[in-house]
């Protein structure tokens, strides 16, 4: 393998910013043909842009990122950068987030996906190129929204292409379902996707279920840092390059000191330790959720990403998976009572209940509840992030 170092990936995704933090394309341009001199060109005709309009479209006065080709010690490879943008909380925290189709045909975040799927053109023209002059070694990256795209990206390029891209995020959102991330992590390889995320950093823990993390296997490059609330400075891109800064990829990935094994997860959810809405805690739900969907049937979380022509709703779905969990077997209907006990504890809600106050109706409701909960905490984090003149 012949990945891009930390830190040359991480200073890659905070260069692109330079699009909305210098006064003009030209200077923004110079500026980064100074600082990466030694890994590509940029100009006007290598920026990547995104239409705008509607609900779901970036409102982006600029360029949204850059297609590029190496030089010097990276002559044959290619580089694909995505930037983040302002208006991210809004799209997180929508209540309402519908699905379409990735390249590779698996349930997607709407929003992203037809953000990206406006840059298509562009990107199959820079394929194109590629292939012309048979370099196939190449790298998407993105920060925040930018990583969501990078990631959309690097699923098409395996589907469309059939070449093996790398792929860097830095505090991502959720991209897709449980067979998107099933299929990515696969085709592209859980070896060559390095996902890096603060421990504070709330980007990371939206949208919230039954959206998962790319890779769901493998590595991903968990970086300390201070508390145990959301801290809106830690999505910044410049503390990303902090943290990676003079450090390899096995380095960063013995960070994590707390990975969430089967064995680990049984044992949170059986915990009478109390629980709060933290961004642990939001973690440790997600990890559980994920394993009791897949004791309560046999590839239930499958369901909930292929039903997308039904009426039924991405929670109705869920509850529908977990209210067949409480009649499988004793032992799978513990651990969704533990499951919801967890949920309305983080709720502040008494979890006293029994087995056959497990409907189908209050199961949607408890997980409406914590989304609702869960948008609201994010906002709110988010929102002091976005001061005048700052992308995030």
């Amino acid at each position: 393998m012949t990945e891009l170092i930390p830190r040359l990936a991480a200073s890659l995704a905070e260069g692109v910013y330079g699009l909305t933090k210098n006064e003009s394309i030209e200077g923004a341009i110079k500026d980064l043909n100074a600082l990466f001199k030694d890994v590509a060109s940029f100009s006007d005709d290598t920026m990547l842009k995104a239409k705008t309009g509607g609900p779901w479209f970036i409102k982006c006065r600029t360029a949204f990122g850059f297609t590029l080709i190496g030089k010097g010690k990276f002559t044959g490879q290619a580089f694909i950068l995505f930037r983040g943008t302002q208006y991210l909380a809004d799209w997180l925290t929508n209540g309402n987030v519908s699905l379409s189709r990735s390249a590779s045909g698996q349930p997607v975040h709407d929003g992203f996906n037809l953000t990206f799927k406006t840059m298509e053109p562009k990107l199959k023209e820079f394929l194109a190129l590629l292939m012309k002059n048979k370099i196939t070694q190449i790298h998407c990256i993105g920060h925040s929204l930018g990583g969501a795209l990078a990631t959309i990206c690097a699923d098409w390029i395996r589907s469309s292409y059939k070449i093996k891209p790398y792929l860097y995020t830095f505090g991502s959102p959720r991209v897709g379902l449980m067979g998107f991330a099933d299929y990515c992590t696969a085709t592209v390889g859980a070896e060559r996707i390095f996902r890096a995320y603060h421990k504070t950093d709330i980007v990371p823990c939206i949208p919230v279920w039954p959206f998962i993390h790319t890779p769901n296997s493998g590595t991903d490059y968990y970086l300390p840092s201070p508390g145990m609330i959301p801290w809106a400075t830690y999505h910044g891109m410049d503390k990303y390059v902090e943290s990676v800064s003079g450090k390899n990829w096995a380095t960063l990935a013995a960070l994590d000191t707390e990975k969430k094994t089967e064995s680990g997860i049984v044992q949170w959810l059986k915990s009478s330790s109390p629980v709060g809405l933290t961004i642990t805690a939001m973690e440790w739900l997600n990890q559980a959720l994920v394993y009791v969907l897949k004791k309560c049937l046999n590839n239930a979380a499958w369901i909930i990403s292929r039903d997308m022509s039904s009426s039924f709703t991405l929670m109705d779905q869920l509850a529908v998976v977990l209210k067949k969990g409480i009649d499988i077997s004793e032992s799978v209907s513990s651990l969704v009572m533990h499951l919801i006990r967890k949920v309305m504890e983080v709720l502040g809600m008494k979890k006293i209940l029994k087995a056959a106050d497990m409907t189908r109706e209050f199961i949607r409701n408890i997980f409406l509840r914590l989304q609702a909960k869960a948008n609201e905490y994010a906002k709110a984090a988010l929102s002091k992030a976005m001061v005048k003149g700052r992308a995030i």
